[in-house]
Parts: structure tokens; sequence; C-alpha cells
């Protein structure tokens, strides 16, 4: 089974790294950095078409970008250090962010499509979409976060692995509802859009607040300052409920 989940990865993966420069120690090599660079263009333009129906290259911001990544490309080829690098600081920051601008793309494009086929799981096992969104692409969304801030626990990051606990919540309400209604505005050309709260919603709100209220009291009546395992318990069994909560309601 691995080795036909690995088949059919493959392809994506290739794609992923021809087009996300990654310059960083561990990962560097000049060529595959050079030729992303060159090739990000392309997936710049896939990811606008596919997600807003934009050509980016039927204006000149799209044949600027392509001109200008095909230049650093040839120019990372011909003058960046070769075997395991590294390269200086004043080119690994440019093309770190840029790298992380691609890669946040393709974790939106791939986002995108994942929903798409719960979706579809959903119609056609007949599963109401808050069920699909509780049991299923909540626990997928934030696995990956759950991972790593466990590892930083782990390794004596918890106040790194807290901050990132709360900073990823706020990161996706702000922004992400942020670009959200400015491409729906965008699409519509409305001026304003009408908002209602579901129940489920709703019940995501207050049980949020209260999750932030448990924090401070553990840690700072309870713990004094200190964040006890008490808390993980709670907030796990708090969990539990919000989860019998919003199917309920």
């Amino acid at each position: 089974s691995d080795v036909i989940f690995l088949s059919v990865e493959l392809p994506f993966t290739i794609v992923r790294k021809l087009t996300n420069p990654v310059p960083c120690d561990g990962y560097y090599c000049r060529p595959l950095v050079a030729t992303s660079l060159a090739l990000s263009p392309l997936w710049l333009w896939y990811y606008f078409l596919d997600q807003f129906g934009i050509n980016i290259f039927s204006s000149y911001a799209g044949h600027i970008l392509s001109i200008v990544a095909l230049t650093t490309g040839l120019a990372v080829m011909r003058y960046a250090p070769g075997g395991e690098g590294p390269m200086d600081l004043w080119m690994v920051v440019p093309f770190t962010l840029y790298g992380f601008t691609i890669a946040a793309t393709w974790l939106d494009s791939i986002a995108d499509k994942l929903v798409q086929l719960l979706g579809l799981f959903g119609i056609l096992l007949q599963i109401p979409a808050t069920v699909m969104g509780l049991m299923v692409l909540a626990p997928g969304n934030s696995l990956q976060d759950l991972v790593a801030n466990v590892s930083l626990s782990k390794k004596g990051l918890s106040t790194m692995a807290t901050t990132a606990c709360l900073a990823g919540p706020i990161f996706n309400l702000c922004v992400g509802l942020g670009l959200g209604f400015w491409a729906l505005m965008k699409n519509t050309g409305k001026e304003e859009i009408r908002v209602e709260l579901p129940a489920n919603i709703a019940t995501g709100f207050y049980f949020t607040i209260a999750n932030c209220a448990l924090i401070v009291f553990a840690g700072r009546v309870v713990g004094k300052g200190v964040i006890g395992r008490g808390y993980g318990y709670v907030a796990c069994g708090l969990y539990v409920v919000y989860v019998l909560t919003s199917l309920y309601v």
C-alpha cells in the first residue's frame, strides 16, 4: 500500500520541488534552487487561474515576474555556492520568504481540493457537512500542527508550542477571513456581505472563549505562572464536549 501511495504522490512531489525554492541548510541543492526559482511563475499562473480565475500572464506583472524569476535562477546557477552550500544570509532570506509564499499557495490549493473531496464523500455517503467538518476536516487540518507542537514541547520549547497554538487560529481568523472576504467581494462585485452565525459556529466561538479563559485560570491562578498537566486533560475533555454539543445543536 505504501508503494501505491508513494507512486500516486510522486508526480506532485516532483512538481512541488521544481516550483518551490528551498535554500535552507540540509535541503540546499544549487541546481534545484535555480530551477525552482525559474519555474515558480508557472505554478503561480496555475494557482491564480485555478483559485481566482486570474491569468497573471495576461498582464505585465506576470511577464515581469517570469523575467525576474528566470534571471534570478540563472544568477543562482552561476554564482551561488555548489555542494551543500551554505548560501550567504542576504541571499537566503529573500529566497526563503519567496519559498514560504509558494508553499502557502501549495497548501491553499491542496486544502481546496481536500475540501472538495470531503464534500464529494459526504454526498456519496450521505454524511452531513457538519459531521464531516467536525470529525474529519478539523482533526485532519490540525494534525500537522499537533505533531509539531508536541515535538517542540518534548524538546523543552513549551512556550513556543503554546504560542503557536494560539497564534495559528489568530492567523486563520484574521488573514484567512480577511483574504476570503476580499476574494468574495472581488468576485461578486458587492460592497458588503451579509453574514449569519449558525449554531455550530457560535458553539465553537463560545468554546474558544472558554478555552482561553481556562488557559488563563490554569496558568495564573492554579499554576502560578505554570500550565500543568491537568489543564491538558481538562482541555481534551472540553473538546469532546464541544464536538458533542456541535453535533447536537
